[in-house]
């Protein structure tokens, strides 16, 4: 071994230096490992994001960056944004809904065409989006139901409905006052008929709301309480679809029948059911635009049966309301909207999914388009004999290529096709135009658009209904409670998701009619005609091609 001699005292204290320099940096560093050890225990998340890199508006656009020129003819739509994608955010199959304590309907996890278009939205939007999601509960329940624009009415309604309540407890009681306290209540009552006839059942969703919004407009303008029941099975009880947000609605009609039967009091029956608009007049306003419903039917029971409405036409018809309905702050443009979120919300789980989707249908950086096509109830009576397909509806698409066109602006990063129909064979080619560029290229015309669906079951709430019309046999599964309570409950969320597309193209029927006047705009509907008159061409670019809700009272159920 060979010794190298020290040559000076200056050497010895080079020596001792450099070893208490190495000591401390050890020491030093011994000291990170421990600080970085700890903080990797208690801040999980951000060893996450280095391990996963946030990704951010530039990773998804390209055109993005110092050589994009955002006014240039070679950028797409869309514009720059510097926020930062939550990569923390990460929604697959199955954690976007899960089933809450409460026993009932828990629809399933959103379709996968949701969650792939969330790809393309931008990075503030995309933020937005998982600020209304958590990991425990899933999406929020919270529908952000808007009714600045309703007027005093529903407060001052909501405490006639509890006085009126009141008085009905003291009328079974025995306990009441006097005669002319005995309340008096309108009620919307929908019951099955056991022959399954069309022309003697409720129908649909749309002829069952439309029958219980008029109702209930009776109700208010002739300051009656309201109650209303869905008989059990036909599909379900009202109370296991829906919350009653304001009032309290439940009533047993056989018992309000028997208690109104007795000497003293009385109740009168109206059916209005399939009426025409002369019909509808000659019973809501028999001495013309004067007619004051107080006048109608004296008995302190009024029992409805109804799938025609007459609100719109009240508007435009009668002279004896037009100023107290100003006062009250109802108009054509808003009673839907404002009677139907008073007097219902959809159970906290189809909640949860029609806000997976409602979000991403009103963020700034998409434009929503629902297509609502009804083929007829072949396709639900008997799906094997389904054979619809887009050569036949290609002019809705054709209409949402022009309307998309024409109402695209720089800010939208992704347009978004939503589709509702009554036909399986319909939706399963809708979803597959998102991967099938020879179907894409021949339909949709345009690579910046995707195809959403719910993939809820395809089912009419009168399923027995449809069975008999079309000679198909009715089995025991037409009569299952869940499956009932899953099939309304699909109508309820595709309807309710409809109204919140910026805009909409309709069947001219039900269904679609009545998502048009949930929504808030009421340009923003445009009804495309039946299948055999598809050659009457409608301009959808056109700022005229939107429907008036005038137009739509005049349709199907009226309104």
């Amino acid at each position: 071994m060979t010794y190298l001699p020290l040559s000076s005292h200056g050497d010895i204290k080079k020596m001792q230096m450099r070893y208490t320099m190495a000591k401390w940096l050890s020491t030093v560093s011994l000291l990170a490992v421990v600080l970085m050890a700890t903080y990797a225990v208690l801040y999980p998340s951000v060893r996450h994001n280095k391990m996963h890199p946030k990704v951010t508006d530039e990773h998804l656009d390209p055109y993005r960056g110092a050589a994009a020129d955002a006014s240039s003819g070679d950028r797409p739509h869309g514009r720059v944004t510097t926020q930062i994608r939550n990569s923390t955010c990460r929604f697959t199959a199955d954690n976007m809904i899960f089933p809450s304590d409460a026993s009932g309907y828990t629809p399933p996890n959103p379709d996968d065409t949701l969650r792939e278009v969330l790809n393309y939205v931008s990075d503030k939007d995309f933020n937005g989006y998982c600020d209304m999601w958590d990991p425990v509960h899933g999406f929020s329940a919270d529908l952000q139901v808007y009714n600045d624009d309703c007027g005093p009415w529903q407060m001052q309604y909501q405490k006639q409905q509890e006085q009126r309540l009141q008085q009905l407890a003291h009328l079974k009681a025995g306990t009441l006052k006097s005669p002319e306290d005995i309340p008096r209540f309108a009620s919307y009552i929908c019951q099955e008929d056991p022959h399954h006839r069309g022309s003697r059942g409720c129908g649909g969703l749309a002829d069952r709301f439309i029958g219980i919004v008029s109702t209930f407009f009776y109700a208010m303008m002739t300051d009656r309480g309201f109650l209303m029941n869905w008989q059990e099975g036909n599909p379900a009880a009202l109370e296991s679809i829906f919350e009653k947000p304001r009032i309290d609605w439940t009533f047993n009609p056989d018992d309000m029948r028997d208690l109104y039967r007795k000497p003293g009091r009385g109740y009168h029956t109206v059916d209005m059911l399939n009426f025409n608009w002369d019909r509808t007049r000659n019973t809501m306003f028999p001495d013309g635009p004067s007619q004051d419903f107080n006048q109608l039917w004296p008995e302190p029971y009024v029992e409805v049966k109804s799938n025609r409405g007459y609100v719109i036409r009240t508007f435009d018809y009668s002279d004896h309301y037009e100023e107290k309905l100003k006062k009250m702050g109802l108009s054509k443009t808003n009673h839907w909207r404002c009677i139907v979120d008073y007097l219902v919300h959809p159970k906290l789980e189809a909640r949860r999914f029609i806000n997976a989707y409602k979000q991403l249908f009103q963020m700034d950086s998409v434009l929503s388009i629902g297509l609502q096509i009804r083929t007829d109830d072949t396709a639900m009576a008997n799906p094997a004999a389904d054979t619809n397909s887009f050569e036949q509806w290609d002019y809705f698409l054709s209409c949402a290529n022009k309307l998309r066109d024409a109402q695209r602006g720089p800010q939208h990063k992704r347009v978004v096709y939503f589709l509702l129909t009554d036909s399986t064979k319909l939706r399963e080619q809708f979803v597959a135009m998102n991967y099938n560029k020879e179907l894409r290229d021949t339909y949709i015309k345009d690579d910046d658009t995707s195809m959403v669906v719910t993939g809820l079951p395809i089912e009419h709430i009168e399923a027995k209904t449809v069975k008999t019309k079309f000679e198909v046999n009715i089995t025991d599964s037409d009569s299952d409670a869940q499956k009932l309570l899953a099939g309304v409950n699909s109508a309820v969320i595709d309807n309710w998701l409809l109204s919140y597309t910026d805009y909409r193209l309709i069947s001219r029927q039900g269904f679609g009619k009545i998502a048009a006047f949930h929504a808030n705009n009421p340009r923003s509907t445009i009804s495309l005609p039946r299948l055999e008159n598809k050659d009457h061409v409608v301009n959808c670019a056109s700022p005229h091609a939107f429907t008036a809700f005038e137009t739509l009272s005049t349709w199907w159920s009226l309104g």
